[in-house]
C-alpha cells in the first residue's frame, strides 16, 4: 500500500468518525488497524495523522462529498476487489466500534460503497454478520455454523461439529469473490494460524487457515470451503492411492506404499526432497506410469485397468513447457480447445478462448509467438500460466501439475497457484508437485504429501499441520506453533530442517547420517496418522469432451502443425532453399565437356550423368531425414498432455507425413527442374521427380521412426550417417554389387542386402528409365533388345556351350566323375531353356543329356543343334539390324530429319548411362554359377528367369522384373518396392516398434 493511499484512507476513516464523533473505541479500531499493517513506529505516525485528520473536518463538513469522491478515486486505481471489501469490512467495523450506528455515518458508507462499485447487497451480508450475536441469526445457506452440538445449528446454515468447543464459530461466504470471514461467539481461546482470535470479531479466513483452541480440533480451510460446496452441483470425485509401490527397470524402487485419499475440490501438494520421488508419485497417479503393486482409483475406477472408462478425466502439465513455440498464444488454445470440442462453432470456441486468455490474464499477449525458453517472446509466468491454460480449456475433474512454480518470480509463482486453487474451488482437485514454497503458497494447499528418499511416504494431511506434527514429533520447545505468532507466516523449510537433522559427533561435527532414517520416519507416519475412508460414487462426471472424428482430426493437425512451419522462417528458408542450392551445386560441377574452343556442352557425352543420378538419390535422402528427424521427438511432451484425450495416433502421425511429403514434393521439384536445366537432361522430369519424390517419402518415414524411437536430437543425428553409409555402399554405385563380399553377394540377383536399400531401386530405376524412355533410344528399345540377345548367344553363349561339349567328348571314359556330372546337367539345363524358345522338336537327342546315356551320338546330335540354333540366332540380329537400319535411314532420309534425329541423340540419349546399364566395361560376360550360366552382359535387355510366383530378385540394371505370373517395367516396379518399404516403415512406426526395441530390457 502506497503513502498516498494509506493517508486517503486515513482521511476517510476521520470523515466516517467524525459523523458521529470519534469515540475512544473508534480511536482503539483505527490503532488496530494500524498496528495490524504497520510497524508499531509507523503505526503511531498514522494514528497522529489519524488524529490531525479528525480534528480538522469539522470545518471543512461542505467539502466531504468531494474528499470522499477523490478519494474513492484513488482506492479504485490501487485496490482490487477483494481488498475493497475488506475495506468495507474495516469501514463497518469502524461505524460499530462505538456499538451505535449513526445516520450519518451509514450515509456516508453507502456512498463510499457505491462510488468503489460493491454490491449493496455484499454490504448487507457483511453488516447482518457483524450485527448478528444469536445462532438464529445464522439461519441462511451463506453462513456455516461450527459448534458442539448439531441440533442447536439453523437448520439453512451449513453445519460442522466440534464436541470440545464451548459457544460457536460463524463462518460467511462471500460467493463472488469466493472470500471467508469467520466470528467467534464464546468463552474459548481460539486462534487462527496461530494468532489469537478477537470474540465477536469479523476476520478474514484466506486459503489454508486453520483455527485451533486449546481442547478442540483443528479446523481447516479445506474443511470449511467443502462444506460449502457439497450442496453445489459440483459432481463429487473420489481419488484414492491404495498402497502404492513403484520399481524402475533397474530394479531400484521409487515409491514405498503410498497412500492417498481425497474428495471432490481439493488442492493436494506434493513435497520431499531430491530424489524422494515426487515426479514418479505423479504420474503413477496420473496414469502415466503403472504402479508395480497397489492401485489408482477414480470413484472406485482402476485407471490403469480401466483407462477408456476414465477418458477426459485426468489432465496433466508437466514442468517443461508443453508449447508448440512457433505459435500465438491464441492459437496454441485455440487448437487445444478445437481438440477437445468437436461441438461446438466457430464462434463458441473463439468465445471459450478469448475468456481463457481472459482469467489468464493473457489478453494482451494473445497475438505473440510463444517463442522458445532461450528465444523468448513471452516472460516465463506467462508460459506457465498459457500451459496450465491448455488443460483449463477443458477443466479435467483431477489435474495433475508437476512443479509449476519452477523458475519464477514469487509473483509470477504466486499468480499461477492461483489459478490452480481457483480451479480447485470450482469443484476441481488438483495434484501440484511443489518445491521450496512462500508461506502464501504453502497455505494454498489443503494437503499435504510429504515424501523422505527413496519414496518413503512420512506425512499426509493439512499443510500448517505438518509443522506442528514434525515439531511434537523432536519433542521441539515450540512445538505447538506452525506459524509465526507475531505474522502468521509458515515456514515450510523447517519442516525438512527437522526430517533431515544429522547426528552431531563427540566433536561437535555434524555428520553424513541422519538422526532420522526415511523408512523410521514412515513408521512415525504410519503409527501417528491415520487416512480416513472417503465416500465413494459409481457415477463418473461427464467431462463434457466431444473429441473430433478421425478425418476431422487430421485436419487440425495438419493445420497447427502447418502453421507453426509457416511461422518458423529459418525453417522455411533452410527447407526451401537447400534443394536448388544443392541441385545448383551439383549440376554446375559435373557438367562436363571438354574444354576447347569448338567443344560445346552435349547431354550425351557427359559422363557423369550417371553420378548426378545418384547423387541426386543420395540428396533426396538426406533431405527426406532431416527435415523429418526433430518432428515427433519435438512433439513428444505434447503428444504425452494430449494422450490423456484418446486422440488418434494415426490421425496424428498422418497429418505429420502429409506435411512432410508435401514439402519433400516441392524440395525434389526444385531440385529436378534446376539440375536438368543445368545439365540439359530432357523428356524425363516427372518421372525423375517421381523417383527423387518416393525416396524422399521412404527417408521421411524412416526418420520419424528414429525421431519416435529416441530420446534425444544428437542421438537422431548421429544416426542419419549410419543410415545414408549403407545407402551409399549398397546403392550398386560406389562398389558393384559383383564385387562385395562373397559371403553376401552372387552374380545372377543383387545381394539381399541390397534389395532393403531404396537406394538401390531408385538409382536401377532412374539409370533404366533413362535408357529405356529417352526420346532417341525409345522406339530402336525392341530391336536393341533382339539384337543385344542374338550377339550375347551366338559372341558368349553357344561358343561356352560348345566347350562343355568338348569337353564331355574328351572325358566320356571319366562318366563317374563329379565334374563330368555337373557338366552334363549343366548342358541339359541350357538347352533345355533353349528349346523352349525354339521348340522341342528341334534336338531329338535332348533325352540322352545325362551323364549315363551321353555317348559319341549325343554329341554330335548337340554339336548339330548348337550350330543350327548360332544360325537362328543369327539370323534374329540380321533381321533386327536390318530394321533398324531401315528406320535410321527413314528417319535422316532429309536433312531436317537428319538434324532432328542427331538431335535427338545428343539431348537424349547418354553414353555413359548405355555402358552401365549395358555393362560393356565388365571383363565377364558370363559367369558359371550354381550348375548354370548367368549371363553379365547386356543385362538391361535381359528378362526374368522366376523359380517361383514371388520371386522378384533379378540382376542390377535388368529392364523388367517378374512377380506373381506378371511381369512390370522396371521403373514401375521398382516405384512399387519403394512404396511398400514405405508402408512398412509406417506399420513400424504406427505400432512404435523401434522404439520397443530400443527400450526392450530383458
Amino acid at each position: 500500500m502506497s503513502e498516498k493511499l494509506l493517508s486517503a484512507l486515513l482521511e476517510l476513516f476521520a470523515i466516517i468518525a467524525k459523523k458521529g464523533s470519534v469515540t475512544e473505541d473508534e480511536r482503539a479500531a483505527i490503532q488496530k488497524f494500524l498496528e495490524d499493517t504497520l510497524s508499531d513506529e509507523a503505526a503511531a505516525k498514522h494514528l497522529k495523522a489519524f488524529d490531525d485528520f479528525a480534528r480538522n473536518i469539522g470545518h471543512q463538513e461542505d467539502e466531504d462529498p468531494e474528499r470522499i469522491a477523490k478519494i474513492c478515486h484513488t482506492i479504485n486505481a490501487e485496490f482490487t476487489y477483494g481488498q475493497k471489501i475488506i475495506l468495507t469490512l474495516q469501514l463497518l467495523e469502524l461505524i460499530l466500534a462505538d456499538g451505535e450506528i449513526a445516520d450519518e455515518e451509514t450515509a456516508i458508507l453507502i456512498n463510499v460503497v457505491e462510488k468503489i462499485r460493491i454490491p449493496e447487497q455484499l454490504v448487507a451480508d457483511i453488516k447482518s454478520f457483524a450485527l448478528a450475536k444469536e445462532l438464529s441469526a445464522f439461519n441462511n445457506a451463506k453462513y456455516l455454523i461450527i459448534a458442539s452440538d448439531e441440533a442447536r445449528i439453523p437448520e439453512a446454515a451449513h453445519s460442522l461439529i466440534e464436541p470440545n468447543l464451548d459457544g460457536f464459530l460463524a463462518v460467511l461466504r462471500l460467493v463472488d469473490s469466493e472470500m471467508y470471514f469467520i466470528k467467534y461467539i464464546g468463552d474459548n481461546q481460539l486462534q487462527v494460524n496461530g494468532v489469537p482470535l478477537r470474540r465477536d470479531a469479523i476476520t478474514l479466513f484466506p486459503a489454508g487457515s486453520t483455527v485451533k483452541g486449546e481442547k478442540s480440533q483443528s479446523v481447516f480451510y479445506s474443511d470449511v470451503v467443502s462444506r460449502f460446496k457439497q450442496a453445489t452441483d459440483i459432481p463429487d470425485i473420489s481419488f484414492e492411492a491404495r498402497n502404492i509401490s513403484f520399481t524402475f527397470p533397474n530394479g531400484h524402487t521409487g515409491l514405498h506404499d503410498v497412500k492417498i485419499a481425497e474428495e471432490t475440490g481439493k488442492l493436494v501438494g506434493l513435497m520431499g526432497a531430491s530424489g524422494s520421488g515426487k515426479s514418479t508419485l505423479l504420474n503413477v497417479l496420473n496414469g502415466n506410469e503403472s504402479p508395480t503393486n497397489g492401485q489408482v482409483l477414480i470413484n472406485g475406477i482402476d485407471i490403469n485397468q480401466n483407462p477408456e472408462a476414465i477418458r477426459g478425466l485426468i489432465g496433466y502439465v508437466p514442468q517443461d513447457d508443453l508449447l508448440i513455440e512457433e505459435l500465438t498464444v491464441y492459437q496454441n488454445l485455440y487448437f487445444a480447445s478445437k481438440l477437445c470440442f468437436s461441438n461446438k462453432t466457430e464462434a463458441e470456441i473463439e468465445q471459450l478462448v478469448s475468456v481463457t486468455l481472459s482469467s489468464l490474464g493473457l489478453s494482451d499477449t494473445k497475438n505473440l509467438k510463444v517463442g522458445s525458453p532461450l528465444d523468448k517472446t513471452i516472460s516465463g509466468g506467462q508460459r506457465k500460466r498459457l500451459n496450465i491454460g491448455l488443460e483449463l480449456l477443458r477443466e479435467p475433474s483431477v489435474l495433475f501439475v508437476d512443479e509449476p512454480t519452477s523458475g519464477l518470480s514469487s509473483r509470477d509463482s504466486e499468480n499461477i497457484m492461483d489459478l490452480l486453487k481457483e480451479l480447485s474451488l470450482k469443484g476441481k482437485m488438483v495434484f501440484v508437485v511443489i518445491h521450496q514454497p512462500s508461506s502464501d503458497i504453502f497455505r494454498m494447499f489443503d494437503k499435504l504429501v510429504i515424501l523422505d528418499v527413496g519414496g518413503h511416504q512420512i506425512y499426509y494431511g493439512n499443510p500448517v499441520e505438518a509443522v506442528r506434527y514434525f515439531k511434537h514429533q523432536t519433542n521441539a520447545i515450540d512445538k505447538d506453533q506452525g506459524a509465526c505468532i507475531e505474522c502468521g507466516n509458515v515456514n515450510p523449510e523447517q519442516i525438512f530442517n527437522i526430517i533431515e537433522t544429522k547426528v552431531v559427533d563427540e566433536y561437535g561435527r555434524v555428520t553424513d547420517e541422519r538422526k532420522v532414517s526415511p523408512k523410521k520416519w514412515e513408521k512415525l507416519f504410519k503409527e501417528e496418522i491415520s487416512i480416513k475412508e472417503i465416500e465413494k460414487t459409481d457415477e463418473l462426471p461427464d467431462p463434457e469432451l466431444h473429441i473430433p472424428n478421425w478425418v476431422t482430426q487430421i485436419k487440425l493437425f495438419f493445420q497447427r502443425d502447418f502453421k507453426s512451419k509457416l511461422a518458423n522462417r529459418q525453417y522455411l528458408l533452410i527447407n526451401l532453399l537447400e534443394a536448388p542450392i544443392l541441385a545448383l551445386l551439383l549440376a554446375y560441377i559435373i557438367r562436363f565437356y571438354p574444354e576447347n574452343e569448338t567443344s560445346e556442352y552435349l547431354f550425351s557425352e557427359n559422363a557423369n550423368i550417371p553420378a548426378f543420378f545418384f547423387m541426386s538419390i543420395i540428396v533426396a535422402l538426406f533431405m527426406g531425414l532431416t527435415v523429418s528427424a526433430e518432428e515427433i521427438i519435438k512433439d513428444r511432451k505434447i503428444l504425452k498432455r494430449e494422450s490423456f484425450l484418446h486422440l488418434s495416433r494415426s490421425s496424428y502421425l498422418l497429418s505429420k507425413i502429409g506435411i512432410l511429403f508435401m514439402f519433400s514434393a516441392i524440395q525434389t521439384l526444385t531440385y529436378v527442374l534446376i539440375g536438368d536445366i543445368i545439365l540439359e537432361i530432357d523428356g524425363l522430369n516427372m518421372v525423375y521427380w517421381g523417383i527423387l519424390f518416393s525416396t524422399a517419402c521412404f527417408a521421411n518415414l524412416l526418420g520419424l521412426n528414429i525421431s519416435s524411437a529416441f530420446n534425444s536430437a544428437i542421438t537422431i543425428y548421429i544416426l542419419i550417417p549410419i543410415l545414408l553409409i549403407p545407402q551409399l555402399i549398397l546403392s550398386g554405385v560406389v562398389v558393384k554389387f559383383d564385387r562385395l563380399n562373397p559371403h553376401i553377394t552372387v552374380p545372377d540377383q543383387v545381394p539381399l542386402v541390397g534389395e532393403l536399400m531404396a537406394s538401390r531401386w531408385a538409382f536401377e530405376a532412374s539409370m533404366v528409365a533413362q535408357y529405356q524412355m529417352n526420346d532417341y533410344n525409345k522406339p530402336f528399345y525392341p530391336l536393341d533388345k533382339q539384337m543385344a540377345e542374338s550377339e550375347y548367344k551366338t559372341v558368349y553363349y553357344i561358343p561356352m556351350l560348345e566347350t562343355k561339349l568338348n569337353y564331355l567328348e574328351t572325358h566320356l571314359n571319366e562318366k563317374d566323375t563329379e565334374e563330368f556330372k555337373e557338366t552334363v546337367d549343366l548342358l541339359s539345363r541350357e538347352i533345355g531353356l533353349e528349346l523352349e524358345i525354339v521348340g522341342k522338336n528341334q534336338f531329338d537327342a535332348y533325352h540322352k543329356l545325362t551323364a549315363d546315356n551321353f555317348d559319341k551320338w549325343t554329341a554330335d546330335k548337340t554339336k548339330k543343334f548348337l550350330s543350327a540354333l548360332r544360325r537362328f540366332y543369327n539370323n534374329l540380329y540380321n533381321e533386327a539390324s536390318a530394321k533398324k537400319e531401315k528406320g535410321i535411314y527413314i528417319l535422316t532420309s532429309t536433312k531436317e530429319k537428319k538434324e532432328q534425329f542427331e538431335y535427338l541423340k545428343s539431348n537424349y540419349f547418354n553414353q555413359a548411362v548405355a555402358t552401365m546399364v549395358r555393362n560393356t566395361n565388365d571383363p565377364d560376360r558370363l559367369v558359371e554359377y550354381d550348375g548354370k550360366l548367368v549371363q553379365k552382359i547386356y543385362p538391361i535387355y535381359m528378362d526374368p528367369q522366376p523359380e517361383h510366383l514371388l520371386d522378384f530378385r533379378t540382376q542390377f540394371y535388368t529392364g523388367k522384373k517378374y512377380f506373381g505370373g506378371y511381369y512390370f517395367h522396371t521403373l514401375g516396379f521398382n516405384m512399387m518396392m519403394i512404396w511398400a518399404m514405405i508402408i512398412l516403415l509406417y506399420a513400424t512406426l504406427y505400432y512404435d516398434i523401434l522404439r520397443k526395441i530400443v527400450n526392450y530390457k530383458k
